[in-house]
């Protein structure tokens, strides 16, 4: 059975939490540096993003979750399904800056 130290909350700057398996979590650079800062946020697995939207966040988080799934061994990454169908043009440059921001 999964324990909390498993998951990963994202708070967006409206407070909409969104949960992610720590494994794909990890696949952003920032938020595996924080989780092994030391800092509160390791020990509660709860990090906030004060300056990126509800929107973001969630597009981010299905980004780590597309990442995971399309890195593993046993998927077939010449079949992946291209992410930039999956962006709005709309949020495309705030996305790119967070993308930036977070390492992922």
């Amino acid at each position: 059975m999964a324990s909390e130290k498993d998951f990963v909350t994202l708070v967006s700057a409206e407070d909409h939490r969104f949960v992610l398996p720590k494994e794909a979590a990890i696949g952003s650079g920032f938020i595996k540096n924080t989780l092994e800062s030391g800092f509160g946020e390791s020990a509660t697995g709860i990090i906030h993003l004060p300056d990126m939207s509800a929107e973001i966040v969630e597009k981010v988080s299905e980004y780590l979750m597309y990442k995971l799934y399309w890195t593993q061994e046993i998927v077939a990454r010449e079949d992946a399904p291209d992410f930039q169908e999956r962006v709005n043009p709309t949020i495309a440059l705030e996305l790119l800056a967070a993308s930036d921001y977070l390492e992922c």
